[in-house]
C-alpha cells in the first residue's frame, strides 16, 4: 500500500509539472504574438510618418532557414552555384548578421515604446492579500486580530492620465474572508474611491505631461529613418564586396591570359635565340617575364579566393561554400558602360541638404531640445495641485457612508540648485544640437562635392583606360611582328603586353568605382531606392519616373 501511494504521488507530481511547462509555453506563445502585434504596429506607424508609407518589416529569420537549408543540399555539387546581383542582394537581406541584428535593434525599441505608451492607457490593476495578526503575551497567551484571526482582502483599480496632467484613478476593495464565510455581512469593509489630482502651475498641460510620449515616438520616427539609411549603405556595401569579387576574378582571368601567352612568347623567344635571330639575353627576358606573370597569376588567384571568402562571410554563408558572384553581371555592368548624371552640382547639393533623412532627424532633433528647454523653464514654477476624492464604503447593516475630500497643496522649492543646473544644461544642449546640426550639413555638402569629383575621375580614369587598351593592343599586335622581324628588341613587346595588362585591369576598375560612387552619390542625396529584397534602382533621368533596375 506504501509502494501504491509513493508511486501515485510521483505520477501527480509529473502530471502537474506537464500542465504547467504546456500552460507557460501557451502563455509564452500568446505574450509573443502580443508583442509582436505592438512592435510591429508601433514601426508601421512610425515607417508612415518617416517614409510616407508603411513597408515590409520582420524579425522571423525563416526565409533565412530555408535559404541555409537549400543552401546546405548545394553544397555537394561540383560546380560552384553563380549568384546574381540580386540573388545576392536577396540573401544578404536575408541571412546577414549584422543586417538581422540591426533590425532586431529596431523590434526592441518598438517594444520599449509600448511601455512608454502603456503609462497613457488606461492602467488596470489587482491585487490580494491574506495574513493573520497576534500577539504573544509574557503569561503565555496568545491574543489573534482579525476576522476569525484572518485578514483577507482583494484590491481592483484602473487609472490614466489625461494631457492635462491629472491622475485619475477609480479603485474597488473588498474583504474577502467576509464574502465567503458571511455572506450576511459580504458587503463590510467593502470601499469604492475615486480620486483626481490636477497640477495647476507646474507640470500642468500637454507639453509637460505627454513629453516622455511624444519622446518615445519621435525616437522611433529617428530610428526608421536611421534604418532606412541603413539599409541603403548595407545595400551598396554587398553591391560594393560584389563587384570587388567580380573585379578580382577580372584580373585573374586577365593574368592567366597573360601568362600562357608569356609561356607562347617564352618558347618563340627560346627558338629565335637558337636560330641567332634575337639575343640570349633576350630570351633570358623572355623567360623571366614567363616566371614574373607566373607569380602574377598565383597572387591573382590567391586575391580571387580571399575575394571569395569576404564575400560569402558577408553574406552570412559558410566560407567554404561553392558559390560565387556571376561573371555576366560584369559583363553587363561593362555594356552600360557609365550611366551619367541628370544633375547638376547644385542641385545636388540642394537635394541633399533637403532630403537627407539623417538631416531631417537632426533637424527636429533640435526641435526636441528646443522643446525641452521650454520644459526646464516651466519647472521653476511651484507646485500648486488640487484634489479631489470621493470614497462610498459599504456594510449591509449600517448601509453605505460616502466621505468626500476636496483639498489644494502647494509647494515652494526654494532650493533650485538641481533645476537651476538642469535649466543651464537644456540650454547649452541645445545650442549643442544646433552646432551639430550645421555641422552636419556642411559635411553632407562636403561629401556630395567630393563624389562629384570621384566620378568626374573615375569617367576620366575609364575612358582613357579604354582608349589605352585599344591603343596596347595595336602596340602588341605591331611589336609582335617586328619582333618576328628582328626591328625591335624583346623588352619592347613585354613592355607592350604589360601595358595591355595594366590597361585592362585598370579599366575594370575605373568602371567598378564608377558604379559603386555612382550609388553612393545618389544615396548621398538621398535619391537612392531599393526593393524590399535591396535591389536598387536609379532615374534613367531627370524627366523619367521610371526605374531602371541596377545591372
Amino acid at each position: 500500500m506504501k509502494t501504491f501511494f509513493l508511486n501515485f504521488y510521483r505520477l501527480g507530481t509529473f502530471v502537474l509539472m506537464v500542465v504547467l511547462a504546456s500552460s507557460c509555453t501557451k502563455i509564452g506563445n500568446y505574450a509573443e504574438k502580443r508583442a509582436d502585434h505592438a512592435a510591429y504596429g508601433n514601426i508601421g506607424a512610425a515607417q508612415q510618418i518617416a517614409l510616407g508609407s508603411a513597408v515590409p518589416f520582420s524579425i522571423d529569420d525563416e526565409e533565412a532557414q530555408k535559404l541555409r537549408e537549400m543552401l546546405e543540399q548545394d553544397a555537394v555539387a561540383e560546380a560552384a552555384d553563380l549568384f546574381s546581383l540580386a540573388d545576392t542582394l536577396a540573401i544578404a537581406m536575408a541571412n546577414s548578421r549584422s543586417y538581422q541584428t540591426r533590425k532586431e535593434s529596431l523590434f526592441i525599441q518598438a517594444l520599449n515604446l509600448t511601455e512608454v505608451q502603456k503609462d497613457f492607457n488606461l492602467n488596470y490593476n489587482a491585487s490580494a492579500e491574506a495574513g493573520t495578526t497576534f500577539t504573544t503575551y509574557k503569561d503565555g497567551t496568545t491574543e489573534t486580530f482579525g476576522d476569525n484571526g484572518v485578514d483577507a482582502n482583494a484590491r481592483l483599480g484602473v487609472s490614466k492620465l489625461l494631457a492635462t496632467g491629472a491622475r485619475v484613478s477609480l479603485n474597488f476593495s473588498q474583504n474577502m474572508l467576509n464574502y465567503y464565510t458571511n455572506p450576511d455581512a459580504s458587503d463590510a469593509n467593502n470601499a469604492l474611491t475615486f480620486s483626481i489630482v490636477q497640477p495647476l502651475l507646474n507640470g500642468f498641460g500637454p507639453l509637460v505631461t505627454k513629453e516622455p510620449l511624444r519622446q518615445a515616438e519621435r525616437d522611433m520616427v529617428y530610428a526608421v529613418r536611421d534604418f532606412k539609411r541603413y539599409q541603403q549603405d548595407f545595400a551598396i556595401d554587398i553591391s560594393s564586396q560584389y563587384y570587388s569579387a567580380l573585379r578580382s576574378l577580372d584580373q585573374r582571368n586577365n593574368e592567366r591570359k597573360n601568362y600562357e601567352s608569356s609561356i607562347l612568347n617564352r618558347e618563340q623567344s627560346e627558338s629565335f635565340a637558337k636560330a641567332g635571330r634575337i639575343a640570349d639575353f633576350e630570351a633570358a627576358q623572355a623567360r623571366q617575364s614567363e616566371l614574373n606573370a607566373a607569380d602574377r597569376w598565383t597572387l591573382s588567384r590567391s586575391n580571387y579566393q580571399k575575394a571569395l571568402d569576404d564575400y560569402r562571410f558577408t553574406l552570412g554563408l559558410p566560407v567554404d561554400l561553392n558559390v560565387e558572384p556571376d561573371p555576366v553581371e560584369l559583363d553587363l555592368l561593362s555594356q552600360r558602360g557609365l550611366v551619367e548624371l541628370d544633375i547638376t552640382l547644385p542641385e545636388a547639393l540642394e537635394s541633399a541638404v533637403s532630403n537627407r533623412l539623417d538631416l531631417l532627424n537632426k533637424r527636429q532633433q533640435v526641435e526636441d531640445k528646443e522643446r525641452k528647454l521650454e520644459i526646464q523653464r516651466r519647472d521653476f514654477l511651484p507646485n500648486l495641485d488640487v484634489g479631489y476624492s470621493v470614497s462610498k464604503e459599504f456594510d449591509s447593516a449600517a448601509g453605505a457612508d460616502v466621505s468626500q475630500n476636496l483639498g489644494v497643496s502647494l509647494d515652494l522649492p526654494f532650493d533650485w540648485t538641481e533645476k537651476r543646473n538642469d535649466y543651464r544644461i537644456a540650454q547649452i544642449t541645445y545650442k549643442r544640437e544646433k552646432r551639430g546640426m550645421e555641422e552636419d550639413e556642411s559635411d553632407v555638402r562636403r561629401s556630395v562635392r567630393d563624389l562629384w569629383r570621384k566620378l568626374e575621375r573615375n569617367r576620366s580614369v575609364y575612358n582613357n583606360r579604354l582608349l589605352s587598351v585599344k591603343l596596347s593592343l595595336r602596340r602588341v599586335e605591331n611589336t609582335e611582328l617586328l619582333l618576328q622581324q628582328g626591328k625591335v628588341l624583346q623588352r619592347d613587346f613585354l613592355d607592350a603586353k604589360d601595358d595591355l595588362l595594366s590597361s585592362k585591369n585598370e579599366a575594370t576598375v575605373a568602371l567598378v568605382d564608377y558604379t559603386i560612387n555612382r550609388l553612393r552619390f545618389w544615396n548621398e542625396i538621398e535619391r537612392f531606392e531599393i526593393d524590399p529584397k535591396g535591389m536598387w534602382y536609379e532615374q534613367a533621368d531627370g524627366n523619367s519616373e521610371e526605374p531602371v533596375a541596377a545591372p
